[in-house]
């Protein structure tokens, strides 16, 4: 090799520094930035990356969703000749995507007329909650994206009624068994209003719509009464995953249909009064799993109090409840 000659690195090595630099946290605007980027490099390059943007996809702002759409095959029939990236972004989308992550929010924070941050309560209008409803009921109308498993809705500076007054997720791909949704704020100065918020959420008893085909419902920054009425949507769920928990009691009856109860508290020492606002015990004496089930709970996070420990394992075993420690020392992503 001489001196002036430029290093050869082998695909597989790339393609895997792309996947890893795609799976990092990160802003909905650094995202796109990202993702703009790493596709403007070579023809070998786009053709990695797509490959890692397709399989894993997000949606970090409205415009993402219109060009997402242009890549279903139906649609780019219709487009005329077809540009470098959509012609190879068409051939690969339906066979890879395996996920789909919108983003709401979490650009510039909103302000309100006092120019301090402020919470977007809900929108009819907003282009980017709307958003999700276009790209799920596409998708499920025309049967895309077959390998699709996994839908994530990650909302910044948003209360918590925009998915049920708006009914984001009424129409909902059936081949999707995994749904996330994360709650954050961008703003130390918003988490007394978001707590806040948390105690005016208002239970809808009646929803609308139900998601039969989720069997994994991960949820973080969302009051208790919030998971309860998801709980009523998916109503063939097996698996419950909620991040920082509280008042579990408030979920009592879980679904026939759950079996795992999982409590994610990552990197942190669970010391006695963290385990007791959980109340376990409250939720256990509720029937917190019904009796066929063999309910389970897996608690991830940092060392527990063994004491606490101990009395909780002991009461939810009485219950017929097996309670599970499983160590996790990473942080949740805020993204």
């Amino acid at each position: 090799m001489s001196q002036n000659s430029t290093p050869w690195v082998p695909p597989e090595i790339v393609e895997q520094i792309l996947s890893e630099a795609w799976a990092i946290p990160q802003t909905p605007d650094d995202r796109a930035s990202l993702f703009k980027s790493l596709c403007r490099v070579n023809h070998m390059w786009l053709g990695l990356f797509l490959r890692v943007a397709l399989r894993d996809v997000h949606i970090p702002c409205p415009l993402f969703a219109r060009d997402f759409l242009r890549l279903l095959p139906e649609r780019s029939i219709t487009q005329g000749e077809a540009d470098l990236f959509t012609a190879e972004a068409t051939s690969l989308v339906s066979k890879l995507c395996r996920s789909v992550t919108f983003h709401v929010g979490g650009g510039a924070s909103p302000t309100g007329a006092t120019g301090e941050p402020a919470i977007k309560l809900y929108s009819q209008t907003d282009a980017a909650p709307t958003a999700i409803s276009t790209v799920l009921y596409m998708v499920s109308t025309f049967d895309y994206l077959p390998n699709l498993r996994r839908v994530t809705l990650r909302y910044t500076d948003w209360g918590y009624d925009d998915l049920f007054d708006q009914l984001r997720l009424a129409i909902f791909p059936s081949q999707v068994t995994h749904l996330a949704l994360h709650y954050a704020f961008s703003a130390p100065a918003l988490v007394p209003l978001a707590l806040y918020l948390k105690t005016l959420y208002t239970r809808h008893l009646q929803p609308h719509f139900s998601i039969p085909s989720v069997r994994h419902l991960e949820v973080s920054g969302v009051p208790a009464e919030f998971v309860a009425d998801m709980l009523q949507i998916c109503t063939r769920l097996e698996t419950l995953e909620m991040a920082n928990p509280a008042r579990l009691y408030v979920l009592a009856p879980l679904p026939e249909s759950v079996r795992t109860l999982v409590l994610r508290v990552p990197g942190v020492q669970l010391d006695k009064s963290q385990i007791h606002w959980w109340m376990l015990m409250a939720a256990m004496d509720a029937r917190l799993f019904h009796p066929d089930a063999k309910g389970r709970i897996v608690v991830r996070s940092g060392t527990p109090d063994p004491v606490a420990w101990t009395e909780a394992k002991r009461y939810c075993k009485r219950h017929g409840v097996d309670l599970v420690y499983e160590r996790d020392d990473t942080c949740i992503p805020r993204t």
